[in-house]
């Protein structure tokens, strides 16, 4: 049953969804990042028709449209020699512990942030398993508690896995992780699933300087289509080789045909530089329609996968309530994806929905607002509930409200 909008979806195009009772809504989830493209985009969409109409699979692992999706991929990814393909985030996250696994003969991973459904990861912090996984750790993105934990039972890591938080965490942060995975000698994984196709060509490795022994892509590899990668140093993998990793939809050539017409779409069409554009313009908008009305609420701050606080979890809830009835598609307390298909007047549309639904709550909850003002608190309590931050590494590298995304 879906949890997050009681909508029946019928079709998709761009950045746009028809439910079955013929409503049109503007999605800024960009199905659930799958799509940074816009679902539909034509040249990936004429891709995969082309390779179903000539089977869409093959019986051999190796297609001509694997090798050339592996042969565009990894010139974006510079410290990157070989890829793995998969079908799911979930199933690359899987892999990549597998390979490190394999490759070091070691089981401990540490981990910090969301990596996916499977029973190695999903930690009780996250609602998922009721106990922990004794062969993985969360740090909470804590940088001490890492280190405490490499220094204590380095001889059992095989690696440090993380998702980087781009909106709570810079650059420093990140690198200063990387430093420290480095110091202990582990092999380092960063989880770009989301990120990836999303934050910078080339993905958030290449723009903070990190080079992790491996990475996880998916959401956007073949824009809708189930396909991810396992991608890194050759060292790494040539040492995980007895690592069983094969499964049947390997001979699929569909996805990748979308893949190399989604890579090319990526490298010739600058769709992240027009999702960052869209998304300056709807944080910009929403900041300006919270100070206007003195709510106690702040959008930041990567523009192509931002969030929303409210320092009144009420108002927020009944906020994007009201978005969803004018037809907007935001959820609320989760990462706002902006797909490269936005054009001017959706954000327009957008920013009229969402001043019309504010009027509408203010209504009724204007005297239970309390002040104008959010605190470094609010922001500390939401990195604690999202991601599962301890509140010591919140409160030591949150820095207030910065825009990013120049």
């Amino acid at each position: 049953m879906e949890k997050r909008f009681p909508v029946v979806a019928d079709r998709a195009e761009g950045c746009h969804v028809w439910d079955t009772d013929g409503n049109r809504y503007i999605d800024y989830t960009s199905c659930s990042g799958a799509a940074p493209l816009g679902v539909g985009h034509p040249a990936v969409l004429d891709a995969a028709i082309a390779a179903l109409r000539t089977g869409g699979i093959v019986p051999a692992t190796l297609s001509q449209a694997r090798i050339e999706t592996a042969e565009q991929l990894l010139p974006l990814f510079p410290f990157a020699d070989r890829a793995r393909f998969f079908r799911t985030g979930s199933c690359a996250t899987t892999a990549a512990a597998r390979i490190c696994r394999v490759q070091t003969g070691r089981r401990l991973l540490l981990t910090s942030g969301f990596h996916g459904w499977h029973d190695w990861h999903l930690q009780s912090a996250f609602g998922g398993l009721p106990d922990r996984d004794p062969e993985t750790i969360d740090f909470g993105y804590d940088l001490q508690r890492l280190a405490d934990l490499l220094a204590d039972r380095w001889n059992d890591v095989a690696a440090v896995f993380v998702t980087p938080e781009v909106n709570f965490f810079p650059h420093a942060y990140h690198v200063e992780l990387a430093q420290v995975v480095r110091g202990h000698g582990c092999l380092l994984v960063l989880d770009e699933v989301m990120t990836g196709f999303r934050y910078r060509l080339g993905g958030y490795a290449v723009a903070a300087g990190l080079q992790p022994d491996l990475i996880t892509l998916s959401k956007g590899l073949a824009n809708g289509m189930a396909l991810s990668a396992v991608i890194g140093r050759a060292e790494v993998f040539e040492g995980a080789e007895p690592a069983y990793l094969g499964y049947t939809y390997q001979r699929e050539v569909t996805p990748f045909a979308a893949a190399t017409a989604s890579l090319r779409a990526f490298r010739t069409e600058d769709p992240i530089g027009r999702m960052h554009d869209a998304g300056r313009a709807l944080i910009s908008g929403l900041n300006d329609l919270f100070t206007r009305m003195s709510v106690p609420a702040i959008a930041f701050s990567w523009p192509s996968m931002f969030r929303v606080l409210f320092r009144d979890n009420g108002i927020g809830e009944s906020f994007y309530a009201g978005l969803l009835r004018r037809g907007v598609l935001m959820e609320y307390g989760g990462v706002h994806m902006i797909s490269a298909a936005t054009s001017t007047e959706d954000i327009a549309l957008t920013l009229a929905a969402a001043e019309d639904s504010l009027i509408e709550v203010l209504r009724t909850a204007r005297p239970t607002l309390g002040g104008t003002d959010l605190t470094d608190a609010d922001a500390h309590m939401l990195a604690v509930r999202a991601f599962g931050a301890t509140s010591e590494t919140a409160a030591k590298w949150w820095p207030g409200y910065t825009p990013q995304g120049e």
